[in-house]
């Protein structure tokens, strides 16, 4: 791996850093907040970052730039951030050395080991971390050199389903198909909400909804499934207001019309298998039945279907609204056989499976080895190697080999972003040793007995291969480094490998005899003064490139903008031919969802109309907020913070005698919060709505204080075990409540 570019590479950083200490310069990398990875042109005046701007010479993506992105660089000097290691002493932090930090953890974690087995030790991935090549990496070779597979991330909070989903059919949980928007005639959106959130989830489309709106304009129908008439739905050919969670009873009612029309395209069929479990079992049901679950008239499904069906190109595409449900699962894999059954994936104007800087159909289980790991308490398996945030509190709780004593939260604050939060909270003060590594203490690290300082994304400089596979054309830059970090911080790739060295497990491949190459490569790194000596993400990284074959080494490190691979067009067909299932065709009828199917249709609809939980819960995202991990730069700016309102549908109010403004308890039969009610027109009957990512605190651990933050937890209202069977995931979509007033206001 040491090579030429190396010394290439190093001039590149070298260069980087003179233009930050010179204090005055513009900067070209990319935000690491979302997966649309806009370009960013970030100015430095004295060495602080002073105004960030869109790069328009992006190779890739600046149209979707937004406020999160335009204000990044508020949390470099925030006055609360973590600078340097802090341990607990008493009641209070203090400052130490990564040497002690190291130390002492090390010391804590090998007594833990040896008295309880490695599954002791658990860890969890938070949102930012998958946006940090080097943490998600050395996190899983962290993890490993321990031997614990009690592994907890947040794609079990929302996007599990599509890993359910991915694997089951394709053969692989991270496969994932892009949508050739300009092409399609007819854009079915379900639970997704482009106009605020851009074309992302798995993948993302560049400029994406201006893209959908122009192919409006050119006569496509644009079909949108929302409970809220939502800002994309509000433009819309069609918006069908389902109710809540029940997206798989419209979808399945979308198959049962074309199936019994004879509107499909069998030109796929015998690149399928399943086509008649799927044909029969829409046969058994009834289009009215599944009318009245979803609560659409029967006449507005059969059109539906008809315009999707007929249609000359089309997609269904099912993101996170319907995945964060309990019927999750069925809900994005009946949008995959909608697809496949119309013959709308590797078609021109449909799905398909892009060839980028990395082939995750080729490297495959290499890279991600398949977990079949069960997890102690609820015995459910793990999902793209994690087990779900929901049954981490039975597992802290609950006495017995395997129980959980020591957690390391990885860039993420579960007790906000996850359900039933506050059993989580009291869980955590349970362990013998709770680790967080991030930019804040958070309302999730308020207990920690150690703080470690994270870089912010501005500091850093890294190839991402693994977020630039997600790409629908082959496109990949290397994260400049805009500013250095404070001064001893150290990346926390860093502290993760050293970690693992001094608890004297091996961090490589199971060979303990690696651990020395390691520390060689470290002794190397010093001599030389090359950090790219010693061994690092950057050496994953290069390997990565190189499996890929698209790109050259050499042309991403000098390219300022990022590199895209010729202008070649979209290569159609590709699934088809990699697919990494047993018999080489897409299984589109898996037993564990038409088992879970039957049994949904078998179901009375008891919840449909519960006298005491007459409500159901759905989430919103504003343009500020990217779950919970940017209150410290968003709370302060906005007039007024949304956290604390639900929405209801106005005749709803009126029945229940509630005025806008009111204040109100919301209760489920999990627990209760207080809100601000806002009369509305845009929601459906029965239907409220509250803002996600609100209500924690950042703490200053120097000086023992804390900011609050915009609003009320409303996730405190989700059942950590009304979940998804297939997904582990959460009801926060769909969840029973009643709203009643507290104290009109005057």
């Amino acid at each position: 791996m040491l090579d030429g570019d190396y010394t290439e590479q190093k001039t590149e950083a070298d260069a980087a850093g003179v233009r930050a200490n010179a204090g005055t310069g513009t900067t070209y990398t990319f935000c690491h907040i979302c997966e649309q990875i806009c370009g960013l042109a970030v100015t430095t005046e004295h060495g602080k970052v002073t105004r960030i701007d869109p790069d328009r010479d992006h190779g890739f993506n600046w149209r979707d730039y937004c406020v999160k992105g335009a204000t990044a660089h508020l949390a470099l000097d925030h006055p609360s951030r973590i600078r340097m290691p802090m341990k607990r002493v008493g009641d209070r932090y203090v400052e130490t050395t990564y040497e002690e930090a190291i130390a002492e953890i090390g010391e804590r974690l090998k007594g833990i080991i040896e008295r309880h087995g490695p599954e002791a030790v658990a860890g969890y991935l938070g949102n930012p971390s998958s946006f940090n090549f080097g943490a998600s990496v050395f996190y899983s070779l962290f993890m490993d050199a321990v031997g614990s597979h009690n592994r907890f991330w947040v794609g079990s909070i929302d996007q599990n389903a599509a890993h359910v989903v991915m694997e089951a059919m394709y053969g692989n949980p991270w496969i994932a198909l892009q949508p050739d928007i300009d092409r399609c005639k007819c854009i079915m959106l379900i639970g997704t909400n482009p106009a605020v959130s851009g074309m992302n989830w798995l993948g993302r489309v560049a400029d994406g909804w201006k893209r959908i709106l122009r192919a409006v304009q050119d006569g496509a129908d644009l079909i949108v499934v929302d409970p809220r008439r939502t800002e994309s739905a509000a433009r819309a050919t069609t918006h069908i207001d389902v109710q809540p969670d029940t997206d798989w009873a419209f979808l399945l009612g979308l198959i049962k019309v074309i199936f019994d029309n004879s509107w499909c395209n069998e030109e796929r069929y015998p690149q399928l298998s399943g086509v008649e479990r799927i044909r029969a079992l829409v046969g058994e049901v009834s289009l009215d039945d599944l009318a009245t679950r979803c609560d659409v008239p029967r006449a507005r499904i059969e059109a539906v279907a008809q315009s999707f069906a007929l249609a000359p190109s089309a997609m269904a595409i099912a993101r996170t609204g319907p995945a964060q449900g309990r019927n999750g699962t069925l809900a994005i894999w009946l949008a995959a056989v909608l697809n496949l059954v119309t013959n709308r994936v590797e078609s021109p104007g449909g799905l398909y499976y892009p060839m980028g800087v990395l082939d995750i159909l080729s490297v495959g289980d290499r890279m991600f080895p398949p977990s079949k790991a069960i997890s102690r308490v609820r015995q459910l398996r793990a999902v793209a190697g994690a087990h779900a945030l929901s049954e981490l509190p039975d597992e802290i709780n609950t006495p017995g080999p395997g129980q959980v004593r020591a957690l390391m939260i990885v860039g993420g604050n579960p007790v906000m972003s996850g359900p039933a939060g506050q059993e989580l909270d009291v869980a955590l003060q349970k362990l013998d040793l709770l680790i967080s590594i991030d930019l804040f203490q958070r309302e999730s690290h308020r207990n920690a007995d150690w703080l470690i300082p994270a870089l912010h994304f501005l500091e850093r400089e890294d190839v991402h291969p693994l977020l630039h596979a997600l790409n629908p054309r082959p496109f990949v830059q290397m994260a400049r480094q805009v500013v250095p970090p404070p001064p001893g911080m150290r990346p926390e790739w860093e502290f993760l490998r050293d970690l693992a060295l001094t608890l004297d497990r091996p961090l490589l491949l199971g060979k303990s005899w690696l651990n020395s190459v390691i520390k060689a490569s470290r002794m190397l790194a010093r001599v030389t003064g090359n950090p790219n000596h010693a061994f690092s993400p950057r050496w994953i990284e290069r390997a990565l490139v190189m499996a890929g074959k698209k790109f050259k080494w050499k042309d991403i490190a000098r390219a300022k903008h990022g590199v895209a691979a010729a202008d070649a067009p979209i290569e159609f067909g590709v699934l088809f031919r990699k697919l990494a299932t047993a018999d080489g065709r897409v299984d589109i009828a898996p037993e564990a969802f038409t088992a879970l199917l039957r049994q949904r249709l078998a179901d009375l609809l008891v919840d449909a109309s519960d006298p005491q939980y007459p409500l159901k819960l759905i989430s919103r995202r504003r343009m500020h907020m990217m779950n919970s991990w940017l209150f410290e730069t968003s709370v302060p700016r906005m007039r007024a913070p949304t956290g604390s309102i639900v929405e209801l549908n106005a005749d709803d109010c009126r029945d229940l005698g509630i005025a806008d403004g009111a204040q109100v308890a919301v209760e489920s039969a999990t627990s209760s919060v207080f809100a601000l009610a806002r009369v509305s027109t845009s929601v459906r009957r029965g239907v409220a709505v509250m803002d996600h990512g609100w209500g924690g605190r950042t703490f200053d651990p120097k000086a023992g204080t804390f900011q609050a933050n915009g609003g009320v937890n409303r996730n405190q209202l989700v059942s950590n075990k009304d979940l998804d069977p297939l997904s582990g995931v959460p009801r926060l979509n769909g969840t029973p409540i009643r709203v009643s007033v507290v104290n009109a206001r005057a």
